[in-house]
């Protein structure tokens, strides 16, 4: 079984075509999917797809490229949120976060 670790398949880029993306990934042996959310606008949809699909699980963070879109309460609200669904057997870890510095000389 493959497992996509890292798709955004909440972006509004799919909402035209989702559930072939999702149908397209299932028969060519993507068994799992963990959709990182990179935002507090994300979150909820995130969530709602791993509810929604057997097969799909949701990440929670705040990723540093869009920390300057960030409200000053959204790290309480991701502790708060995180919190909340810790549990969740959807839930699949914290992130996106990006530690994987993706973009030189940013300052984590």
């Amino acid at each position: 079984m493959l497992i996509d670790t890292h798709c955004h398949l909440d972006a509004p880029e799919f909402d035209a075509d989702r559930d072939a993306v999702l149908a397209t990934a299932r028969a060519n042996g993507v068994g799992a999917i963990v959709i990182p959310a990179v935002f507090r606008r994300e979150w909820d949809d995130a969530q709602a797809l791993a509810d929604a699909h057997a097969d799909v699980y949701f990440a929670l963070g705040i990723h540093p490229l869009y920390v300057d879109d960030a409200a000053d309460d959204d790290l309480d609200a991701l502790r708060q949120r995180i919190e909340a669904v810790r549990h969740h057997p959807r839930l699949a870890g914290i992130g996106e976060i990006g530690l994987d510095h993706f973009v030189p000389g940013l300052d984590l």
